[in-house]
């Protein structure tokens, strides 16, 4: 399977997870802990999952970051001629 294939899969669980986390974590808010064992189980083991698979997003995303980090920091960054602003100033009277 290719890298984009595994990070839509596992973007997509992600999606999956959050609403099935988010849903159970309303219905525990709203009801307290008088809702059902099962929501709860649902929401701590989801929650779990969810955990595992933030761990391979942030790892498929890894070299993004680092790049991204290192172009953010960069301490002698050149201007290049499509990011120059041209500010146009007008007298304030």
């Amino acid at each position: 399977m290719s890298r984009t294939k595994i990070n839509y899969v596992v973007d997509l669980a992600l999606l999956g997870q959050f609403v099935l986390v988010g849903y159970s974590g309303l219905l525990l808010f709203i009801d307290g802990h008088g809702t059902s064992h099962f929501w709860k189980f649902i929401h701590e083991k989801i929650g779990i999952l969810m955990l595992v698979f933030f761990i391979a997003h942030f790892v498929l995303h890894w070299g993004w970051l680092v790049l991204n980090t290192k172009k953010c920091f960069r301490r002698n960054k050149e201007i290049k001629a499509d990011e120059i602003i041209e500010a146009k100033h007008t007298a304030i009277d």
